[in-house]
């Protein structure tokens, strides 16, 4: 009977060491299962931020297929050449008047070498009057400073 005991014994201790395997193997499997759990619980958020991410894109594509870049880009293009024609005719308008200043700067130029050099004639002609005067009146009084002079001379010699 001991034997029989022995026996069982040794069967229940197998028994033990595949159930203790089993627990270990079924604790790993648990602790890979949450792991995986966690995993996928990371999967699935990253999907739905991909998602969201996603709906933007396709959100901004549409955004960008319902834009008309041709008819945009010959608007552009057709105020581009009008702004380019207006600047050319600004420009054409400032040689215009730039030319117009010159000539009218050229005629005030001559005009006031004109009105100078007048003056300059007048002031020489009337320098030389005042001057033929000067010298007249000087002669003028030369004389009778020369006549007053004979005269005393004369009274003093008591001619008069």
């Amino acid at each position: 009977m001991e034997d029989l005991l022995k026996e069982e014994v040794i069967k229940l201790e197998g028994e033990l060491t595949k159930l203790k395997t089993a627990v270990e193997y079924i604790e790993t499997a648990k602790i890979s299962i949450e792991s995986a759990s966690k995993i996928i619980n990371t999967i699935l958020e990253l999907k739905k931020e991909f998602d969201e991410l996603s709906d933007k894109a396709y959100s901004i594509i549409d955004k960008l297929n319902k834009v008309d870049f041709p008819t945009r880009m010959d608007r552009i293009d057709s105020k581009l050449l009008t702004v380019s024609t207006e600047i050319q005719e600004i420009k054409s308008w400032i040689e215009t008047g730039d030319k117009a200043l010159k000539m009218e700067m050229k005629a005030f130029s001559k005009n006031v070498l004109s009105v100078t050099n007048d003056n300059k004639n007048k002031i020489i002609n009337r320098i030389d009057k005042q001057s033929r005067e000067i010298k007249a009146n000087r002669l003028g009084i030369m004389i009778a400073i020369i006549f007053i002079v004979a005269l005393g001379v004369l009274f003093y010699l008591n001619i008069l």
